[in-house]
């Protein structure tokens, strides 16, 4: 992938409407986007049968019920490149409605968190780098919480392995919309949600800003190697707070970094972070958030709700407890993690 890609931007115009809308009402606005990719399969992991590319992709629009989108009353920002700037753009405001429960309603409905480790010991196979995608095939939108791995090798994660609710989540280490996000709102969700044991997250790369983009998630992939991807992936944003726009880094800031992050064999890092180990992964795991119909950043999906770009915390909160009760009611059932490898 190169700076030259064709990337353009699909979001909708500014509405008056201050209210979250549903993924039917009208197109999403998302800060960063890209072309959508043609499906890439590869072996090992089972993605998207080429049937239900459509369906799934249609999903995005018809298929998350009470998903939202960003930006509803804001500017629109312009498509991402590699000498474009970004100003922060003001999100839409968090609306409670009649149906949206509180935190301590859900724990009121009797919900147990979960209650496996949330930072999990390394399997005796080690992480699994090369992981992307989801945990079976997608053959519907009904099968949208296959899209949650729960896979005990999978370093790109945080949280208890059998958490009521995991947020699935698309980002670029470029995306400025996906720092304001690490900044702003994942301290949050982390201190209310995953410590204790309700949520997981589980990052996927989607790298759509050029050739720092996918020499960031090569880099990530080195880190999680190592074990080390969370602590990797909040210094990378936290980085971020004093650049302008895109942050462009070096194979010698990722270095830095992953010092910072406690990276224990340096050499190892770099030489990880600068082969082509991990082309072809990186470009496969972009192809499959793409195939998903996900075509900006940062983009999550929240149990069966998909969030377009960096929303408000309130809103996040406000989904989260949505899918918190679904499971404590029984409308959704947790699926099993899946089996540790031998």
């Amino acid at each position: 992938m190169s700076s030259s890609d064709s990337r353009h931007n699909n979001a909708a115009q500014p509405s008056d409407d201050p209210q979250p809308q549903t993924l039917g009402a009208t197109e999403p606005v998302e800060p960063e986007t890209t072309e959508t990719a043609a499906p890439v399969r590869r072996n090992g992991f089972a993605l998207i049968p080429p049937a239900a590319w459509g369906l799934f992709a249609a999903a995005v629009i018809a298929a998350f019920a009470g998903g939202y989108l960003v930006g509803v009353n804001s500017a629109t920002p312009e498509p991402s490149t590699e000498s474009s700037t970004h100003t922060q753009a003001p999100a839409a405001n968090a609306t409670d409605t009649p149906d949206t429960p509180t935190f301590a309603e859900v724990q009121q409905a009797g919900l147990q968190p979960g209650t496996a480790p949330v930072r999990a010991k390394a399997p005796a196979a080690g992480w699994d780098s090369y992981l992307f995608g989801p945990r079976e095939p997608l053959q519907s939108a009904e099968d949208v919480l296959n899209v949650h791995r729960r896979n005990p090798a999978d370093p790109f994660a945080i949280g208890a392995i059998d958490a009521p609710v995991v947020i699935t989540m698309f980002s670029d280490f470029e995306c400025p919309f996906c720092a304001r996000f690490a900044q702003v709102t994942e301290p949050t969700i982390l201190d209310k949600y995953v410590n204790d044991g309700w949520v997981r997250i589980e990052f996927n790369d989607m790298p759509i800003n050029g050739d720092h983009a996918v020499a960031a998630a090569k880099a990530g992939r080195a880190a999680a190697k190592q074990g080390k991807f969370n602590e990797f992936e909040a210094i990378v944003f936290s980085q971020e707070k004093a650049t302008q726009g895109h942050p462009n880094n070096t194979i010698d800031n990722f270095v830095e970094f992953a010092k910072q992050a406690g990276v224990a064999d340096l050499e190892q890092f770099r030489t990880d972070a600068t082969s082509d180990a991990y082309d072809q992964v990186v470009a496969d795991a972009r192809s499959y958030a793409s195939g998903l119909g996900v075509n900006g950043t940062p983009a999550f999906v929240i149990g069966e709700t998909y969030i377009s770009g960096a929303q408000p915390t309130e809103v996040f909160e406000q989904v989260i407890n949505m899918e918190l009760m679904k499971v404590a009611t029984g409308k959704v059932a947790v699926p099993s993690p899946q089996a540790a490898t031998k």
